[in-house]
């Protein structure tokens, strides 16, 4: 009885003992000077304006459907993209958040990146953003009661702080930008598929 649980969990170890000798410190990822999340997260910093971010949603939505069960996973906004000043890319953190606070974030978040990118089509203020919500059956009037409401303006600073944090410690310079438990930096760009990516993301969540 004894011998068969050593082999039972020595079977349930094998995965992540595989992924220890696969995945390298400094190559698949970073360790960062900062402490580890009490809970399991994985954060993702992406602007909608960003090419590469709307290019990699599909593997970021991909990555979120699997994960552990009781392990958050965050967007965060940024607002420094070069070339678009700060406001613009407000808005869009502010269309973001509404998004979410109305339980249509993954479609909201697939409209605004195809109207800038398959359409080629550019907000320039709030009410562009309002608009957009309204043409995918968003009420007018509770889009405008959340853009500005103090949930929202929260999130926003929370989003800021964020940003800062990773920026100043080295790890946020560009997007899209994938952190998981606050600690570990996630270079995708070592992974071949989104399998290997899923696994790398699993292999820090068990660190």
């Amino acid at each position: 009885m004894i011998k068969k649980l050593k082999l039972t969990l020595l079977l349930l170890l094998l995965p992540v003992a595989a992924w220890a000798a696969e995945f390298e410190a400094g190559k698949h990822y970073v360790e960062l000077d900062t402490a580890k999340s009490a809970s399991p997260q994985v954060m993702e910093f992406f602007s909608f304006y960003c090419p590469h971010c709307y290019k990699m949603e599909p593997v970021a939505i991909a990555l979120a459907k699997q994960l552990p069960a009781g392990t958050a996973f965050n967007k965060k906004h940024v607002d420094f993209l070069g070339g678009l000043n700060k406001e613009q890319q407000t808005i869009l953190t502010r269309g973001y958040l509404v998004a979410k606070e109305k339980g249509v974030e993954e479609s909201m978040t697939k409209a605004i990146f195809n109207y800038i990118h398959r359409d080629k089509a550019r907000f320039s203020s709030i009410k562009d953003v309002r608009d957009l919500f309204v043409l995918n059956g968003i009420d007018g009037k509770a889009f405008d009661d959340l853009a500005f409401s103090m949930p929202v303006e929260a999130q926003i600073n929370d989003m800021v702080a964020e940003q800062t944090k990773y920026t100043q410690l080295g790890a946020l310079s560009g997007v899209p930008t994938f952190i998981v438990n606050d600690k570990y930096k996630v270079n995708f760009h070592e992974v071949k598929s989104q399998e290997e990516f899923n696994q790398l993301v699993s292999f820090l969540l068990a660190k």
